[in-house]
């Protein structure tokens, strides 16, 4: 079974936090090991220096050791500050006379006067000996003895910069201190690790639903489409990477809904335009054959007028296909535009006189330079042109014109006619688009002209536009680069 994207998001979510509480665990319990291994190190050394002035004090007074085991087993007046900012702590340590020194727990004290001897000893073991020269040296039995863990402190006792002895403190704590220091460390760290992980779960949890939602809502829509449900839609609540991806997938949603209402219509129109000169081919060749149409040269001739309008249709559905799948094969050379565009606008003057129509130029005197395909080229004029003098009344004027740019030519066919209402206007490049029924009714084109003039175009790397207004006429543009 498939692990769910919202099960990997919450186990990594996890994992990471897990991994984090070991770490900050492993790092937390070593630094308060060390910092307790430091304090209690450096325990008796405290005691030593809290406790040398003491005793220097006490051999002042008394100006020997005589009486010292007395002095220290009632527990004499320590001085134990403690700065706390700038406010000392003062501590009286008071007691009951005790051989144990209550008020030095944990720690063994040895005192030796100026020649080495022991003149004091918490334990009582080495009172009256003689340490030798070298103190260090003979205190090796007595480690020895209090085992391994033990951490021992040595401060010279100085009177007027005299040595007047030594003090030693010796701590043997066995580390159950430390040891129960550490297992509430680990206890509250532990604590804290079991807060952390349901904290974690619960916006793990919530995280995950949060990314995996709008996911589960794509993935639901792209099914529908998929199954041919082309409005299916996502809601976008956020901004994000996610969010974005909902908008190209609506936005994709709705291309595919628009190409397949196209795809719709354009079978549609197909079957319309085809429909005519077929039913025409059709009438009258039963005609023929039935006897009711005479079979004359003038006959076949209407029939053969209605094949040339299949074979035109048919080849423009083909042209505007290629040109839209850029598969259209473009035969390019140095032309100049103007002359081209002369020569097209001539070939239609007799429809125009035919017609009543002014027909009009302005091609520069300069020659207008540009790498085009000269045939499809002038297959956009004609198209440009035979639209503009198809829904133009007798007496209006067409004008074509032929502009230098700064980054190529640019032509216009525009014409004073009617005009394109402003709704109509973002539908006239479209396949058998034909703007209304006034002007469908004397149309014969197909509605693919605009189309593949646009598509020629653009092949070519440039734009077509159309600029127009009601009773103002319209003007339809194409810029190409040179």
């Amino acid at each position: 079974m498939r692990a769910s994207l919202f099960f990997k998001f919450t186990l990594a979510f996890i994992l990471v936090v897990l991994a984090g509480i070991s770490l900050m665990a492993f790092l937390a319990n070593r630094s308060a090991t060390g910092g307790l291994s430091l304090y209690v190190d450096r325990g008796s050394e405290l005691w030593a220096h809290r406790l040398a002035p003491v005793l220097v004090a006490y051999y002042s007074r008394q100006q020997s050791w005589a009486g010292i085991d007395q002095f220290l087993t009632q527990g004499p007046r320590v001085d134990v500050r403690r700065r706390v900012g700038q406010s000392p702590l003062r501590r009286t340590l008071d007691g009951p006379s005790d051989k144990k020194l209550w008020w030095l727990a944990d720690h063994r004290l040895i005192l030796g006067d100026s020649q080495n001897r022991v003149v004091f000893d918490s334990d009582s073991q080495m009172t009256g000996q003689d340490l030798g020269n070298d103190i260090r040296v003979s205190m090796v039995p007595l480690l020895q003895d209090l085992g391994n863990d033990i951490r021992v402190s040595m401060v010279p006792l100085l009177l007027d910069n005299q040595r007047i002895g030594s003090l030693l403190i010796a701590q043997y704590d066995e580390g159950l201190l430390e040891q129960q220091f550490l297992d509430r460390v680990n206890q509250g760290l532990a604590l804290a690790a079991l807060g952390t992980i349901v904290i974690a779960l619960v916006a793990a949890i919530l995280l995950s639903r949060q990314l995996t939602s709008p996911i589960r809502r794509l993935t639901a829509a792209a099914q529908g489409i998929a199954a041919g449900r082309l409005d299916q839609r996502v809601s976008v609540s956020s901004r994000d990477e996610v969010g974005q991806l909902a908008d190209s997938f609506n936005e994709m949603a709705g291309k595919l809904q628009l190409g397949e209402t196209q795809r719709r219509r354009m079978l549609a129109d197909i079957a319309h335009e085809l429909r005519n000169p077929l039913s025409a081919i059709q009438g009258n060749l039963e005609g023929m054959l039935d006897g009711v149409l005479p079979l004359k040269p003038a006959q076949v001739a209407t029939a053969y007028d209605q094949t040339l309008i299949l074979s035109r249709l048919v080849e423009d559905l083909r042209l505007l296909s290629l040109a839209e799948a850029r598969q259209l094969h473009l035969e390019k050379s140095e032309t100049d535009v103007g002359l081209l565009v002369q020569s097209v606008v001539d070939n239609f003057r007799p429809l125009a006189q035919e017609r009543g129509v002014d027909l009009r130029t302005q091609v520069p005197a300069v020659p207008t330079m540009a790498a085009v395909d000269p045939q499809r080229i002038s297959q956009v004029v004609a198209n440009l042109l035979s639209n503009a003098l198809r829904y133009v009344a007798g007496g209006d004027t067409v004008t074509v014109a032929v502009r230098r740019t700064d980054i190529g030519s640019e032509v216009s066919v525009s014409d004073s006619g009617s005009g394109i209402g402003a709704d109509e206007l973002p539908h006239v490049f479209e396949r058998f688009y034909k703007v209304d029924k006034a002007r469908s009714r004397l149309s014969a084109g197909s509605g693919l002209g605009l189309a593949i003039a646009k598509e020629l175009v653009e092949i070519h790397g440039g734009r077509v536009w159309v600029e127009s207004q009601i009773g103002k006429g319209s003007s339809f543009t194409f810029s190409i680069p040179s």
